[in-house]
Order: C-alpha cells, then sequence, then structure tokens
C-alpha cells in the first residue's frame, strides 16, 4: 500500500511530537531534581557503662563497663543511674573530667578516641553503676 505525502508528513510530525515530548519530561525531571533537598545525616549514638564493687571485708573492688568509643567529636547527650558521679578517663587512665553531679556531664563535648567510665562509691552504699549516652 502506497501512502500519500499528507499521510507521510503527518508520520514525521508525530514522530517529532513524541520526541518534543521526551525532552520537556526529560527537563522537567532534571529541574525537579535540582530542588530536592538531600535528607540531613542523623548522628550516631554510642553507649558506655561503668560498675564498680567495694567488698570491705575482703578488701577487694571490682570494676567492668563498657568503652565509649567515638570515630569522630562526639557530646554526651544523657546520664543514667549515676547518684555519686564519676570520672571520664581516657583508655590509658589519664583522667579527661570529674563529675560529681553526675547531670553535669550531659553536653560536655569530647574528642574522638575511647574512654572509661569509672563511677564513684559512697562509704555506705559500695555498689554503683552508671551508663552515659554520646552523639558523633
Amino acid at each position: 500500500m502506497k501512502m500519500s505525502s499528507g499521510e507521510r508528513g503527518l508520520s514525521h510530525s508525530s514522530s517529532g511530537n513524541l520526541l518534543a515530548r521526551f525532552a520537556f519530561v526529560c527537563l522537567v525531571l532534571g529541574a525537579a531534581g535540582a530542588f530536592v533537598v538531600p535528607t540531613p545525616v542523623r548522628a550516631a549514638e554510642v553507649n558506655a557503662s561503668g560498675t564498680v564493687i567495694m567488698r570491705d571485708a575482703y578488701h577487694t573492688k571490682s570494676e567492668w563497663g563498657t568503652e565509649l568509643v567515638l570515630p569522630r567529636e562526639g557530646k554526651i547527650t544523657r546520664v543514667m543511674d549515676g547518684t555519686y558521679g564519676f570520672d571520664i578517663k581516657t583508655a590509658t587512665g589519664v583522667q579527661v573530667a570529674s563529675f560529681l553531679d553526675p547531670q553535669d556531664a550531659v553536653g560536655m563535648s569530647l574528642p574522638a578516641g575511647e574512654y572509661l567510665i569509672e563511677p564513684y562509691v559512697c562509704k555506705q552504699h559500695r555498689h554503683h553503676h552508671i551508663e552515659i549516652q554520646a552523639s558523633y
């Protein structure tokens, strides 16, 4: 079947319209992508704890806990279970901070590193535990 010149022209113009529509859609999607706001990155949170038990009758002391590991600068965001305060020490035992009121530690910034949490004990209560949370 032979097409007339008018039919061939219609065929070319519809493919031209299709190409124009495709280009328009690509332009719109590209422009919309330029206005997409990236989602902010959430800070990671880490926990650490320290426990001390003093046994005066046996003159012994037990300590354990989990280290606070900050791959980059972080900030203490929460302190739990601390009654008598605590020390923050580096993994090598160097004291970084000391708090009589545990809640005073909230908001403290720490450089990247590994830290130990050592709770204080009083003369009457010889078993103390503290947990802290930090974000980085």
